[in-house]
């Protein structure tokens, strides 16, 4: 079944549509704007200061994703998560801040300098024993993590092979397990297999998929069976 047509985040997320007209208010100056928003969500001290420490062309979530992130942590009980891509130690210090002390965060960066980053970020934090932070590629990686042993995956690296990754994502999260997947539009990589991504995870049965088209594209996907 197809469940595209019925998800308009997907339409405003690719560029086919413009849901409500927004885009010709803005257009036209009569969008609301809303400035500060930012300010509404609060971040830790820890977390502001790795952000202030990181280099000013380094792409990371803003405030409302990793507020975001820390509710998805929350609502989803998590306690093991991994992370593809580890955008500079900032989501992983957020998802650090709403786990449990002894869940375990599982970061995963191909970079060699961004991982060096996250890592700087995670010592800060205090995080210890609480992170196995890895410098790697997924496809090298992933396939070594534990079947069904993730309650959250949080991917945000470009997707260079949707069947793959998305292969990854059925086989590492539990049933009930949550994924979130960021930057699908820009952040790099190819934009048809991004959304060749997004439209397998609508037509297949085993998720429950919302689509926002914030922060770059954002997938949230609730893995319903096995």
């Amino acid at each position: 079944m197809n469940r595209r047509a019925s998800l308009p985040g997907v339409d405003a997320l690719f560029g086919t549509s413009d849901p409500g007209g927004r885009r010709q208010a803005e257009e036209a100056g009569s969008a609301p704007s809303r400035p500060g928003l930012q300010a509404l969500v609060p971040e830790s001290a820890t977390l502001r200061a790795v952000r202030e420490r990181l280099p000013a062309d380094t792409v990371v979530p803003d405030p409302t994703v990793t507020a975001l992130l820390r509710w998805l942590v929350t609502t989803a009980r998590a306690r093991t998560v991994v992370e593809v891509g580890a955008a500079g130690g900032v989501s992983g210090v957020a998802l650090l801040e709403a786990l449990p002390d002894r869940a375990v965060l599982t970061s995963i960066e191909p970079d060699g300098h961004a991982h060096g980053l996250a890592v700087d970020a995670f010592r800060e934090a205090g995080a210890g024993s609480r992170v196995r932070s890895i410098h790697g590629e997924p496809e090298t990686v992933l396939p070594r993590l534990t079947d069904g042993g993730y309650d959250l995956v949080v991917w945000q690296t470009p997707i260079t092979e949707a069947a793959d990754a998305l292969g990854h994502v059925r086989r590492l999260l539990r049933q009930g397990g949550v994924l979130v997947a960021r930057g699908l539009v820009t952040g790099g990589g190819g934009r048809a297999q991004a959304e060749t991504f997004v439209a397998e995870l609508l037509d297949g049965e085993d998720f429950s998929v919302a689509v926002l088209p914030l922060d770059g594209g954002i997938v949230l996907a609730t893995h319903t069976t096995d």
